[in-house]
């Protein structure tokens, strides 16, 4: 299924979008405090179909998770603005002011599963921790189960259902909050959209925690200033819409470092939430105020255990990752020492045929890979009359000569195969292979001065086999073809020599 690219508005309507918001919350608030409820109807009318075109514009110009979020989005804002219209024009004044359910409360309801539905896509469809998931429980719970048992004791028939309809309202708000913040907390970027949702939803909870206590003490009417948290709430997600429909140079952020402390924080704020609301709706009663402590007391208790659990798991957490991260290294040291020679710190006769494999297969026709074969010449007499280390100095400058080469080369490697036995893998032509081994005849005549002071002269032995040169071109072959080179050049080498030439001390 295609989806339709975006046409951004321009960038300066995200300015004055928030502006215009601002202005309609304080016209609003204005209004209701000055007595004219019915300016502040017309008012926050305005709002909520500016809201809605805009996250109907949101819904048709926007593609991906987002363009799904705005889409639910738009359907959860339609069932709110309805319920708003069956609560002013065909709710009984009666129920208004006590709370009693009416059919607008269902569409209320209803709002918040919808809402949460449009929420999702912003885990970017991962499943969210086994910790976030207990929080968001807890929120919910601690703020319908004590308020449960306290109005199935003290509240009969009829009432009791406007009580349990009041409490629903502040435990939907806080899992819907705690779901937001638990979806954006499993993100490591945050898109800029989520910030006007956040906003809204924190309004909702807010204006719904108000309505409650004043619907408690027959208080509340729709011309009550609280009602501009809700006109606010639809502005927000309006916000979040246009947000989503003006370009802007960065789309998200980096995830800001209290939103996992706010989410692991939400157990506990639901606690003081379900204090405050009941305390506002239980009009003092001593009896039934131990009940409650005894219950939230309970309650912190088990949430206290729960984030316990959370924070040795996080140790747990990290000492994995810690495990983890050593058992990398050492894996690294392992890989290390199985591919690099002790003495001469240059790759060894693994690293070589790796090398030679890997360039083998990256060349189908397999005609430029070659491989100089050395060997030193005498080296059995610097052991035997020098000692050891003399022999492991040798090999050690031997060593850093080639790796000198190599650095100075391209697509060169060279490595100690064993003893006094060197190899240099190399991509190019013969022609460039006698060229190395010109070099590393001048590299290793170099005098060698030995940590006594003694200088010592070497000569070598070089062979070459390349790729152009066999039928059937393997890394054995290239290798035991290089070492018979080699062989052929020390036994030439040794035929040529004449009597009255001085000896080396390889000789």
């Amino acid at each position: 299924m295609s989806v339709r690219a975006p046409s951004p508005l321009p960038a300066h309507w995200w300015g004055r979008g928030v502006v215009l918001v601002a202005t309609i919350c304080a016209a609003t608030l204005g209004l209701l405090l000055t007595g004219h409820p019915e300016g502040a109807i017309w008012t926050g009318l305005l709002m909520r179909v500016l809201a809605l075109g805009t996250l109907i514009l949101a819904s048709v110009r926007v593609g991906g998770p987002p363009g799904t979020v705005f889409r639910r989005l738009l359907a959860a804002a339609g069932t709110y603005v309805a319920a708003e219209v069956v609560f002013v024009y065909a709710t009984p004044a009666l129920a208004v002011m006590t709370g009693v359910p009416t059919a607008a409360d269902v569409l209320y309801l209803l709002f918040y599963p919808l809402l949460w539905w449009a929420l999702r896509p912003l885990g970017g469809g991962r499943a969210l921790p086994l910790v976030p998931k207990l929080n968001i429980l807890a929120t919910t719970l601690t703020i319908i189960l004590p308020l449960y048992v306290l109005l199935a004791r003290q509240v009969p028939g009829q009432q009791q259902l406007a009580w349990w309809t009041g409490v629903l309202y502040p435990a939907l708000d806080a899992w819907v909050l705690s779901t937001l913040l638990a979806l954006l907390f499993s993100r490591r970027r945050l898109p800029l959209l989520a910030a006007p949702l956040v906003a809204g939803v924190v309004m909702i909870v807010a204006g719904d925690v108000a309505y409650v206590a004043l619907s408690s003490r027959e208080a509340y009417s729709p011309a009550h200033p609280v009602t501009v948290l809700w006109t606010a709430a639809m502005g927000a997600f309006g916000l979040s819409a246009l947000r989503a429909l003006t370009p802007t140079d960065r789309p998200d952020w980096n995830q800001p470092a209290w939103v996992p402390t706010l989410v692991q924080l939400g157990p506990y704020a639901s606690l003081a939430v379900a204090a405050l609301t009941w305390a506002l709706i239980s009009h003092g009663e001593t009896v039934e105020n131990g009940i409650f402590i005894g219950i939230m007391a309970l309650t912190a208790l088990l949430l206290i255990r729960q984030e316990l659990l959370g924070v040795r798991q996080r140790r747990l957490t990290t000492r994995l990752r810690s495990t983890a991260q050593a058992l990398q290294s050492s894996r690294r040291d392992l890989w290390r020492q199985l591919h690099t020679d002790d003495l001469t710190g240059l790759p060894n006769r693994r690293a070589c045929l790796d090398r030679l494999d890997s360039w083998l297969a990256q060349n189908p026709a397999r005609t430029d890979v070659g491989v100089l074969f050395l060997d030193l010449d005498g080296f059995k007499t610097v052991n035997d009359g020098y000692g050891h280390a003399a022999g492991d100095e040798v090999l050690r400058v031997t060593g850093q000569r080639l790796t000198g080469l190599a650095a100075q080369e391209a697509d060169l490697l060279p490595a100690r195969l064993s003893g006094d036995e060197f190899a240099l893998v190399f991509l190019g032509s013969p022609g460039r292979g006698e060229a190395l081994a010109g070099q590393i005849a001048a590299l290793i005549a170099r005098p060698i001065t030995l940590p006594d002071g003694q200088t010592l002269t070497t000569a070598g032995s070089v062979g070459q086999m390349h790729s152009r040169l066999l039928a059937g071109v393997t890394t054995s072959a290239l290798l035991s073809g290089a070492d018979h080179a080699m062989y052929r050049v020390k036994r030439d080498r040794k035929a040529q020599q004449v009597p009255e030439r001085t000896p080396t001390l390889f000789d």
